[in-house]
């Protein structure tokens, strides 16, 4: 899977002042894409750096990027290997999108939960 470029400060510059000569009000929030973009920099740039250059509040941003770093990553997907599972009794599986929610209650034999999941899920 290939991983998308972190964009440079000169690019994350533009967006912003961009945003700031298109936005209707002057109090209006700063999208969270911008606020990503600029956390996003604090790999190569400090905080001070960032906020300086971009015109931001630097304890806003400095908190953006400590919570980026404490988020907790969650797996894309998670594979079951249902063939040297262990023999239970019962298993039960959950599985939520948006408006609706499923829950699957197994005894026995499994069925094809890949393919339940994907027609639940769109």
């Amino acid at each position: 899977m290939l991983q998308k470029a972190l964009p440079t400060l000169e690019e994350v510059q533009k967006q912003f002042k961009n945003w700031r000569r298109r936005r209707k009000n002057r109090r209006a929030q700063i999208p969270s894409a911008l606020w990503e973009a600029a956390a996003s920099l604090s790999v190569q740039y400090s905080v001070h750096k960032i906020s300086k250059c971009l015109h931001l509040n630097h304890t806003a941003l400095r908190d953006r990027v400590a919570g980026e770093a404490i988020k907790p990553q969650i797996p894309a997907f998670v594979e079951l290997d249902m063939i040297s599972s262990p023999a239970v009794n019962e298993c039960i599986i959950e599985i939520e999108k948006a408006d609706a929610r499923m829950k699957i209650s197994i005894k026995g034999n499994y069925p094809d939960i890949a393919e339940i999941s994907k027609a639940f899920l769109g």
